[in-house]
């Protein structure tokens, strides 16, 4: 268990938001009966209940950062209790400041331009040449408000689609695959890393995220663990935050950054010593944080997407773990993940092998 900093004062914590990161936040740290932790429900908001909310917690973290505009203008009046803080959820919720937050700390990103209209995005062409990479600068996740861009002739079809408000245009990374570094910081200062993931996507949804990262370098090892210590430190964040990477030859290239538990991480809650979200919820009611280290030499996570039949093949898999979020089935929805542990690599991969069913044709690399 953890030594405690000044938790004494902290019996209650409020989570804004009670999806399946909020419920595992939870869920990491009930053992503590000292500690009463309250999810609240975004989609539900009115003003009164949130007011009652933020009032009634002694510390408020969240589950995500897209949360709207209305309800963050009222977390103002308690920014004191709020962890992270109310500068780094506002940072990472706008990916243009969340841009300019990783270059100030030193961190390498692609270059990008801001896109306003459709002038902005021919702009954009010039100075940054095809193809390009179109995001909202707000909320989108999950591959949702994107637009690649491919050919001048497509700018009036992308602002059409995804346009009429504030974009990003980030120049193509012609990277060798998709890394994530987690991290989390203490009030105290302390900062543990855990093990880097490779992910897997399709569609804009991570389909599966591999521990270790084969091939991964003990030089990039380290610059995305500087890479994440010089993004908290600078904001004196606390809590567990994460970094998603691009891989080029001699480089990482940071994509962006979650100020929250993510879902790449979801492995360490069986195969880490302490899982992301139990650090996040230590660090937010200042305790001390543990042990990131993995518990086994090899892990990988496979989210379930739009079905959980095929969830059955790992009932009764060894070291294999299925998670269900108790949520309606629909299409490119996540509807829970399941953890494979073993002890090297082939091992993990033939588990894997075992659980094709839960992974699109041609995007599992044997």
């Amino acid at each position: 268990m953890s030594t405690n900093i000044n938790q004494a004062n902290v019996k209650t914590l409020g989570i804004l938001g009670n999806g399946q990161l909020g419920q595992m936040l939870a869920d990491s740290i009930a053992e503590q009966t000292d500690l009463s932790v309250n999810l609240y429900d975004l989609r539900a908001f009115d003003e009164t209940s949130l007011q009652e909310f933020l009032a009634s917690n002694d510390r408020i973290s969240y589950e995500t950062e897209n949360i709207p505009t209305h309800i963050v203008a009222q977390m103002e009046s308690v920014e004191a209790k709020i962890f992270p803080s109310l500068t780094a959820l506002k940072t990472f919720q706008n990916r243009i400041t969340e841009k300019n937050a990783l270059r100030a700390a030193g961190i390498s990103t692609a270059e990008f331009h801001a896109v306003n209209s459709l002038a902005d995005i021919h702009d954009a062409i010039a100075h940054l040449g095809l193809p390009i990479i179109m995001k909202t600068t707000t909320e989108g996740y999950d591959g949702k408000g994107q637009f690649v861009l491919r050919q001048a002739d497509d700018a009036q079809a992308c602002w059409d689609e995804i346009g009429n408000r504030e974009l990003i245009a980030e120049a193509f990374v012609p990277f060798i695959r998709e890394i994530s570094v987690i991290g989390c910081r203490g009030k105290n200062g302390d900062i543990k890393v855990w093990p880097m993931t490779e992910n897997i996507h399709h569609e804009g949804i991570l389909r599966y995220s591999l521990y270790p990262a084969q091939g991964f370098s003990a030089e990039k090892q380290a610059i995305a663990e500087r890479y994440i210590e010089q993004i908290a430190t600078s904001l004196d964040y606390v809590g567990t935050i994460t970094l998603e990477l691009f891989e080029v030859e001699d480089n990482l290239i940071a994509n962006e950054v979650a100020p929250r538990v993510h879902n790449s991480g979801h492995w360490s809650i069986e195969g880490a010593i302490t899982s992301q979200f139990r650090n996040h919820m230590l660090a937010v009611t200042g305790q001390n944080i543990t042990s990131t280290d993995s518990r086994f030499p090899a892990a990988a996570m496979i989210n379930v997407i739009s079905d959980e039949g095929p969830t059955a093949a790992a009932q009764g898999m060894a070291e294999t773990y299925v998670h269900s979020y108790g949520k309606e089935a629909r299409p490119a929805r996540k509807l829970g993940h399941v953890t494979i542990t073993a002890k090297n690599s082939a091992e993990r991969n033939q588990k894997i092998s075992q659980l094709e069913g839960l992974i699109p044709n041609g995007v599992w690399k044997k």
